[in-house]
């Protein structure tokens, strides 16, 4: 079976404008999400995005993943150079458990090996379903730290250990109206970014008593807020991706 697939490596920002398969298995439910991240991948190939598609006969993506040299990752680390950082990884459920994530899995940590890279740095989950920290476990990763529902795994090529350092969240929780919000646009996951295309629209119903700033995710911004992206309204973090509009009107109700 695994003779009808293939592991391409990204070349080219026409071949970006088609990442993030894991929005096509259905009817794409964030479409406009899923249009700002791919504009994103296509500006940003070859320089904060790397990555690689597995593809089935007719070519077309039906697995992903994307990852970027640690110089030049957007992730909530300080990492010493030289070391390979997964951003993401998705087989589309309906090739799930046939071993076509472990062969595009090994296909990247081949090319990583040959290119002399330290070793492949990851960010895991306790979620079943988005990169289970489990499954890095199985494949040779040690966990490096802990936080929250969030683990750093390790997986030596050429290099036992690394250095690295967690950045220190800079944003300071506030109390008060207006209500502040800032959007940090990071576009490496349509799944987050579509809370953040939404709240866009909530928050005009509330006029001058809600504040809304957006940031795009850039090595400054990282440097100075500490994090990735996300929404931050008062300076605390409380919507995650997929939200409904109800939960977003209800949260920024709750500030006022």
């Amino acid at each position: 079976m695994h003779q009808r697939f293939v592991v391409k490596r990204l070349q080219s920002q026409e071949e970006a404008q088609e990442v993030f398969c894991c929005m096509s298995e259905v009817p794409i439910p964030w479409p406009e999400a899923v249009k700002l991240c791919r504009v994103w991948a296509s500006q940003n190939l070859g320089k904060h995005l790397e990555g690689y598609h597995l593809q089935d006969a007719d070519g077309t993506a039906v697995g992903q993943l994307y990852y970027a040299p640690s110089e030049r990752a957007l992730v909530p680390y300080e990492v010493e150079p030289g070391v390979a950082v997964v951003y993401c990884e998705w087989i589309q459920r309906h090739y799930q458990k046939q071993g076509l994530g472990r062969m595009l899995y090994s296909a990247f940590e081949a090319e990583m090996q040959q290119q002399g890279f330290k070793g492949i740095l990851v960010e895991g989950t306790n979620r079943e379903e988005q990169m289970h920290y489990r499954h890095y476990l199985a494949r040779g990763f040690r966990v490096l730290h802990e936080a929250a529902d969030r683990t750093l795994l390790y997986r030596p090529l050429h290099q036992s250990e690394i250095q690295f350092r967690p950045l220190k969240n800079r944003i300071q929780p506030r109390q008060g109206v207006p209500v502040e919000i800032l959007i940090l646009n990071g576009y490496l996951c349509p799944f987050e970014t579509s809370s953040q295309v939404l709240l866009l629209e909530v928050a005009q119903e509330f006029g001058d008593r809600v504040v809304v700033r957006q940031e795009p995710l850039t090595a400054e911004t990282l440097r100075r807020y500490g994090v990735v992206d996300g929404i931050f309204i008062n300076g605390r973090q409380k919507l995650t991706g997929g939200a409904t509009e109800q939960a977003i009107r209800q949260t920024i109700l709750e500030e006022l």
